[in-house]
């Protein structure tokens, strides 16, 4: 293995070549938390190489893995997105599977265990230190939703800050100082926050992996969709491939809920929402409460108030 790591103001550079591929897992174990590796050659003369570019906040890398690689993984400090460059590889977490498409950006799963499978696979990476997107977004407990497709505007927002600095960041010949360097760590965190789904704070509810959560997890994204369409416990279950007795079952352990009480708590939030960003002069309680099912007005108010501890009006009347 070749070892090239250079320090220049505020960002360093990391170069490693190689053929022997216990020397490349014990890198990526240190550097990706890599459990349990399995690579298997698939040419006579298989090779790796790796080149990163990064300080504290931004890092910018390239890796080639010349070989069929199956491991788990986990990442806690850091935000990365991932697209191929040549190869194929592909990531799961729990029910979610995401098969990697060339020049397509994803979120690697964040906080939790995944597994993956690379073959041949060239791949650029960009890892966001936690902390700086947090601090950049303003929330303390902030995620990116892992392994959900970007729109095509969520592409070619990432496409476009990738295209304006990659060449500035990785030429380490030129100097950048502190402001440049935060400049461009905060140009990359902006577009990611633009460009890739945010994790609803009911996603991170539903804690585990297994079969049964990603149904859960499918039942609470249909009634965060649907919430303001006459959907029942039926059109749930159905949304998460359940009985409506599993239905029940499911959220009882894992949330404490009913699904009228699951409903009921996504239309009051969304109820608040608009309440809080509407105009006095062009909205009113009524119109906000129908268009979120609440057909009763009188008990819509007073199940808001014992929510939110303060009656719908007066929420109108804060903006």
């Amino acid at each position: 293995m070749v070892l090239s790591i250079e320090r220049h103001p505020g960002r360093y550079f990391r170069r490693l070549v190689g053929s022997d591929f216990d020397e490349a897992l014990a890198f990526f174990e240190s550097d990706y938390d890599f459990r349990a590796p399995i690579v298997r050659r698939t040419r006579p003369q298989s090779h790796w190489d790796f080149a990163d570019v990064g300080d504290g906040r931004l890092s910018l890398r390239s890796s080639r893995f010349m070989a069929d690689l199956r491991t788990e993984s986990r990442v806690d400090d850091e935000f990365v997105v991932a697209w191929l460059r040549s190869g194929a590889g592909r990531l799961t977490s729990g029910s979610d599977t995401h098969v990697f498409e060339p020049g397509v950006p994803v979120v690697v799963p964040f906080a939790e265990v995944y597994s993956l499978h690379h073959r041949d696979i060239g791949l650029n990476l960009v890892h966001l230190d936690r902390d700086f997107v947090r601090s950049v977004a303003g929330d303390d407990d902030f995620a990116f939703d892992t392994l959900q497709r970007p729109t095509a505007q969520g592409v070619a927002t990432w496409q476009a800050v990738v295209r304006a600095h990659s060449s500035t960041w990785l030429d380490v010949d030129h100097r950048l100082d502190a402001s440049g360097e935060r400049t461009i760590a905060e140009a990359f965190v902006t577009a990611a926050l633009q460009a890739f789904p945010q994790r609803s704070r009911w996603r991170s509810s539903v804690a585990g992996t297994g079969p049964e959560h990603g149904r859960l997890r499918r039942a609470l994204e249909y009634v965060h969709a649907h919430a303001r369409e006459p959907i029942g416990t039926p059109e749930i279950a159905v949304a998460a491939g359940l009985s409506p007795r599993g239905l029940q079952q499911s959220l009882r352990r894992h949330l404490d809920q009913t699904p009228g009480e699951l409903l009921r708590s996504v239309r009051l939030d969304g109820a608040r929402a608009d309440l809080l960003d509407g105009d006095r002069e062009e909205t009113s309680v009524a119109d906000i409460a129908r268009s979120w099912g609440f057909g009763h007005l009188g008990r819509f108010s007073s199940t808001y108030r014992a929510r939110f501890g303060e009656l719908p009006s007066e929420s109108l009347r804060a903006r």
